[in-house]
């Protein structure tokens, strides 16, 4: 079954602590990373979103390639621009260096959506996982505000929406190691990441 939802992928940061390739195109036992990412939302959603400042960097994959509308190269921008061109009320965020998201997970948390929230997010004991989470169109105008003002921080965001949380108790009967939330920003990641 697909979701009334669009998978949206970002894969724009600035990469400063791995430079040379394009962080997502590493590869782990031979898959390049941002394929986990990839082939998990063919199997979820039927409409796949990547954000990029590099859409030449991602023609291969059937996807819509899209770069920020705001150029202030920050995660709160990459979800702006994914709701923007999203042709569904909804979308799904991950960032692209998450290779062992689960799909059981996404499946979770899309089934907590409802009309009276805003957004729909897991909450780790790191706090809230805001690429890891749904987003309705109805925050657009709201993240608008955040960008036009300067105010990049995502957690910022929150305050002044409807959150759905979703417990760590309840990730955990999911995914007991919470491998979902490794993410890949450094060397030491990814030889991490080709043991796991």
């Amino acid at each position: 079954m697909k979701y009334n939802c669009t998978g949206v992928i970002l894969a724009g940061g600035s990469n400063s602590r791995m430079p040379g390739i394009q962080k997502s195109f590493h590869e782990i036992k031979g898959k390049k990373i941002i394929d986990f990412i990839y082939e998990l939302f063919s199997s979820i959603f039927d409409k796949i979103i990547i954000v990029t400042n590099n859409p030449l960097d991602f023609a291969a994959w059937d996807a819509m390639i899209i770069t920020d509308i705001y150029p202030f190269r920050c995660s709160l921008a990459g979800i702006h621009a994914g709701l923007f061109y999203s042709s569904k009320n909804q979308i799904f965020v991950s960032a692209c260096d998450t290779p062992f998201l689960k799909k059981e997970l996404i499946e979770y948390i899309l089934s907590q959506r409802k009309k009276e929230f805003d957004v729909v997010i897991p909450e780790t004991n790191d706090g809230l996982e805001p690429l890891c989470a749904v987003y309705f169109n109805k925050c657009l105008p709201r993240i608008e505000k955040n960008l036009n003002n300067k105010i990049f921080m995502i957690k910022k965001f929150f305050k002044k929406n409807r959150v759905k949380k979703i417990s760590v108790n309840q990730i955990k009967k999911i995914d007991p190691d919470m491998k979902s939330f490794f993410n890949i920003n450094t060397y030491k990641d990814l030889q991490i990441a080709r043991t796991m």
